[in-house]
């Protein structure tokens, strides 16, 4: 059933493209799609690449301006490349061809002409799709942890509250949407965050409600000093850790997340807890001993096993696919070699970006999207995203929308 949503999905995406010229919705579509790849779902990671390369090759061949976003896509590309023709582990190719699919929707997103209207639009279908599947699996199923939409609870909870963060900004500046509006869909993240029972969505959270007001300030007073906008963060970190405190207190106690983030709070080790550090101890193992090209993607548990086995430890605390936490993934994974091309492919996005802002300052893109990567960022270091393939399309489409915005001055 779900393949089969997700070829329909596809087609679906080539009908906007094609005959309609609707891409942004066809660019919804494909990711929607990609939420569902994993290494075993050999025929879907097939078909997203398919598609995402029909779409990038009919947008390329349409497009005005082709060449800026080359250098971009060339670093993961010749990346891969040479991984493929060196050799230096077992290669899991399905994880690779899903990376290739990724680049596609990237080089794809960063060919269109998008705007914050566009954007907005954009988010809103997405978020609306996360919480809706959300909260119909809260509904179904009682889970004690929703997020079955992009495979796992922590990778829903951080891509919902990036791209709640993005819209938020750029719904409230441009006027897009009223207060009353951005409110209530600001409530309807923090529920699906609840449901999903992830500790660092919740930081997520205010940490996007804490950047929203600094952005907020120093759009309508570009000028402020140095002390100035300190006091002012200042003030709004005091806002959000009273309205933190008050809403802590009226949290019911039995609530999932409630009960793990009071373990994190009294300092104690949960078996989530444990598990991590487990495998971070691991994945420095793997560093150490990989440095150049690391083990590749797809490796991670069978280094787990064995270095479990080795030392005596109880498997059970959290053989995984990944080291939960998006440095260390790179760095086992990849090696310093891949770790390099990875991080000069996302500054590069945010350079091109901040190249932006310098000629139109009056645009909260800049702000809105600075916002979302300092969220991943620091997600990531309990988190995969976006190295973990189910999240791989949203994170190529913000990239992407990064790098689409050129740095002349925009006319009114």
């Amino acid at each position: 059933m779900i393949v089969i949503l997700i070829v329909s999905a596809l087609i679906l995406s080539l009908f906007c493209a094609t005959a309609l010229n609707k891409q942004y919705a066809a660019v919804l579509l494909v990711i929607l799609a990609s939420s569902q790849m994993a290494p075993q779902s050999h025929n879907v990671i097939l078909a997203i690449l398919f598609t995402a390369a029909i779409h990038f090759f009919h947008t390329f061949l349409s497009a005005k301006q082709k060449n800026y976003f080359w250098l971009i896509s060339l670093l993961p590309i010749i990346y891969i490349f040479t991984i493929f023709l060196i050799q230096p582990y077992k290669l899991d190719i399905y994880y690779y061809l899903g990376y290739v699919a990724a680049i596609f929707i990237f080089a794809w997103a960063a060919l269109i002409k998008w705007d914050i209207e566009k954007i907005v639009r954009f988010l809103t279908a997405y978020g609306l799709y996360l919480i809706l599947t959300g909260f119909l699996e809260k509904a179904l199923t009682d889970n004690l942890r929703v997020g079955s939409s992009l495979t796992v609870a922590t990778a829903y909870a951080v891509v919902l509250v990036t791209g709640w963060s993005i819209w938020m900004i750029n719904a409230f500046t441009h006027k897009i949407y009223s207060i009353k509006i951005i409110l209530f869909g600001t409530f309807l993240v923090f529920l699906a965050i609840i449901f999903s029972g992830t500790r660092m969505g919740l930081i997520g959270l205010f940490m996007g409600l804490g950047l929203f007001g600094l952005s907020a300030v120093l759009m309508r007073k570009k000028n402020m000093n140095i002390i100035r906008i300190a006091a002012y963060s200042v003030s709004i970190i005091a806002l959000l850790a009273f309205l933190s405190v008050m809403i802590w207190k009226l949290m019911p106690n039995d609530l999932y997340i409630k009960r793990t983030f009071s373990t994190l709070i009294e300092g104690k080790l949960d078996r989530s807890n444990m598990g991590r550090v487990q495998i971070w101890i691991v994945a420095l193992d793997v560093i150490e001993k990989n440095k150049q090209f690391g083990i590749g993607a797809g490796n991670f548990p069978n280094k787990c096993r064995q270095f479990f086995s080795s030392m005596g430890i109880d498997e059970k605390f959290g053989i995984n696919t990944h080291a939960h936490n998006i440095y260390l993934i790179m760095l086992s994974e990849h090696g310093i070699a891949g770790f390099a091309i990875l991080m000069a492919f996302a500054l590069f996005c945010i350079l091109n970006l901040f190249l932006y802002f310098l000629k139109n300052r009056s645009s909260p893109v800049f702000y809105a999207f600075l916002t979302g990567f300092i969220i991943m960022a620091t997600l990531g270091l309990v988190d995969a995203t976006p190295m973990y393939l189910p999240t791989a399309g949203f994170a190529a489409w913000f990239f992407g929308v990064c790098a689409s915005f050129r740095s002349e001055k925009e006319t009114c």
